[in-house]
């Protein structure tokens, strides 16, 4: 035993110490907090809106598919994942994070962060949680997620209760009908889900699915209906889903008895979508002295592919004081209202805010209608005018220009005060806004009288246009100073000189082979009145200004986030010579005016330097003038160093 103990090394006898401990010693973790919980302290209502920046999707309260759908940029698993973690630190969080986890749920199919390559490389080798053979493909992933939801949901109606959300995505709710009918049976106070394509049209494959919505989830707030489920839509009338909110209908072929007669079993239906009805006249908005119903008040209406229904249907539903006062949003799409019927539907909707008009046009504007009023309305904020001309017109002007006209003359001619932001499909619509007001032919005559509505020619019949000079619109005429109330205001060829546009607006354009919206800001011009830059008055006689411009000369490349989203937005800067830069706005702080000064909209806040801004007093040149003129050739003889080391030492020159 002494030899053999003898023989071992002491190296093996001793532990070997790790090399590197005395130069680089290791660093023991902080000490944890033992003091008083202050989080302890917060109201829960807090605790939520910080639990919200979390998992940012749990506020997508939203009756939008999962695809269209989705509040912030971060991964929406990742978020809820930490959503989670934050409710197992104490009782308290968990209360608050468990609503926010369970009111609206989403399932997705990935990671958007490079946790997904990770997992799918687990899945691959076969290692999962809940398998350790068989190998989880991509696409079955979001399906086995619903399924756990389902065993979730089935095993605690706690958790059951506060499901009022549920989006996803769309192979799972197309492949996985029967596990989401199982779901959605669990879920009492279910107000949205995603539901598969076949159940809008009638498909017998989503029969059970039907059947265990209407049975189980009397609260939806959205539904549609399509070709194929005229059926199911007369079930509406049995007084089921009464807290719908939301209804689609599309290329349906039932009475219009039928119809009014579900549209008025919906006593909280308040947006209405009617889609490739061609058979939809305006019968459908006429009263029946008590033997139908009405047609019922709402707040959005879209029709699109209805080319039956005309102006002079909706004014009969705007007649009625109920429907006119809670009307904000009309959306014309293939109608059979006509852009010269447009101003007769502006008067008469008093509380319209939003209005989409998309037309296909092939003829101009006639000389005929050289008495047209303007369009004219005070609570109109949002406008898309979306016209654009058929291609089977040939020639050097196309029809859509003049309709451009017709609403840059209403604008010019303050027809439309509080109108923020506008849509429109010529990309060079705000030149017409930028160049002085002329005379157009649109407005040479129109205020003449205050009949002059009376004496213009329109689609409408003689009934229809005596029925819009009546007392409903005393309020539009009362704000607009024309006292009788009897049609649109008093706008005659005066109104171009005195300069009526003094608003600020918003102006998207975008022409038929862009495919972004171009951002451009019309701002009123300003003037110095005692060392300060104010607003022009519009009896001064100033016109618009482009404050933030990507259409001149810029092209379509420096919007993005087209179709409506987020324009990038350059700024119109002055290079020191009479000239203009065009700079991004993120990147270069801001600069002064060619002329050296800081202009202050009317407002009060300091804004970029415009095209057209009149001079100061201490500017160079005249003040009637456009543009401001070149410098001379003498003023660079003397100055060839002075200027070359200006262009060197400019930090808003991005282009040199």
């Amino acid at each position: 035993m002494g030899l053999l103990k003898h023989l071992r090394s002491r190296s093996r006898l001793e532990p070997n110490e790790p090399q590197g401990l005395t130069a680089y010693p290791q660093r023991s973790p902080p000490a944890p907090y033992r003091g008083r919980d202050q989080t302890q302290r917060l109201p829960e209502q807090v605790l939520e809106i910080i639990f919200a920046y979390v998992c940012p999707h749990s506020q997508d309260h939203s009756y939008e598919p999962s695809e269209r759908s989705q509040i912030g940029d971060g991964c929406m698993l990742c978020d809820m994942r930490d959503l989670a973690r934050c409710a197992q630190v104490c009782r308290k969080w968990y209360g608050v994070a468990q609503r926010l986890l369970y009111a609206s749920v989403r399932i997705d199919a990935v990671h958007y962060c490079a946790l997904e390559e990770q997992l799918a490389e687990k899945r691959k080798k076969g290692k999962h949680f809940r398998t350790k053979s068989a190998v989880i493909e991509p696409g079955e992933v979001p399906a086995v997620r619903l399924s756990l939801l389902c065993r979730t949901v089935r095993e605690q109606d706690a958790l059951a209760q506060q499901v009022l959300i549920l989006k996803i995505p769309y192979m799972t709710r197309e492949t996985a009908k029967g596990e989401l009918a199982r779901c959605v049976s669990a879920l009492p106070n279910l107000r949205y889900v995603d539901l598969p394509d076949g159940f809008f049209t009638g498909d017998p494959s989503c029969l059970a699915l039907r059947q265990e919505l209407q049975a189980r989830c009397p609260d939806i707030r959205k539904m549609s209906y399509r070709s194929g489920s005229e059926e199911a839509l007369e079930l509406l009338a049995h007084k089921h889903w009464q807290s719908i909110e939301t209804l689609e209908l599309s290329g349906l072929a039932i009475e219009p008895a039928t119809l009014r007669i579900v549209l008025a079993s919906l006593p909280t239906l308040h947006d209405l979508t009617l889609r490739d009805l061609p058979w939809l006249d305006d019968s459908i908005f006429q009263t029946s002295q008590g033997r139908l119903p009405d047609f019922p008040p709402l707040q959005l209406l879209r029709l699109e592919g209805c080319t039956s229904v005309t102006a002079q249907g909706l004014c009969y539903y705007l007649d009625a004081p109920r429907n006119r006062e809670l009307l904000a949003s009309l959306s014309l799409q293939s109608t059979g209202v006509t852009v010269q019927d447009l101003h007769v539907l502006l008067w008469k909707a008093s509380q319209l805010q939003h209005l989409s008009v998309s037309e296909v046009v092939s003829k101009s504007l006639a000389i005929a209608t050289a008495q047209l009023p303007p369009l004219t309305s005070i609570s109109l904020r949002v406008l898309h005018f979306e016209i654009t001309s058929s291609e089977d017109v040939h020639g050097l002007q196309k029809p859509a220009e003049t309709y451009y006209a017709y609403l840059a003359t209403s604008l010019h001619l303050n027809a439309l005060p509080g109108l923020t932001t506008l849509f429109v499909r010529d990309p060079h619509f705000t030149e017409l806004l930028i160049l002085p007001p002329v005379a157009a032919p649109f407005a040479a005559t129109v205020g003449s009288d205050s009949g002059s509505l009376r004496s213009k020619p329109s689609n409408l019949s003689g009934a229809s246009s005596s029925r819009i000079h009546n007392t409903s619109s005393a309020g539009n005429a009362a704000a607009y100073g024309t006292g009788g109330g009897l049609g649109p205001p008093n706008l005659g060829a005066g109104a171009l000189s005195r300069g009526g546009f003094n608003q600020t607006l918003e102006v998207f354009s975008k022409g038929l082979d862009e495919l972004e919206w171009v951002f451009t800001s019309i701002s009123p011009p300003s003037k110095t009145i005692n060392g300060r830059d104010r607003a022009i008055s519009s009896s001064t006689g100033g016109r618009p200004l482009s404050a933030y411009s990507a259409a001149l000369g810029l092209g379509p490349q420096w919007a993005q986030g087209g179709f409506g989203g987020d324009a990038r937005k350059s700024v119109i800067v002055g290079n020191g010579f009479g000239g203009f830069l065009a700079v991004p706005q993120e990147e270069v702080p801001r600069p002064p005016t060619s002329d050296g000064s800081h202009q202050i909209d009317g407002a009060g806040g300091t804004r970029w330097g415009s095209i057209g801004s009149q001079a100061t007093a201490g500017s160079q040149g005249s003040r009637g003038s456009f543009l401001k003129p070149p410098p001379s050739i003498s003023s660079f003889a003397g100055s060839t160093v002075s200027v070359a080391s200006d262009r060197r030492e400019s930090k808003h020159d991005l282009w040199r």
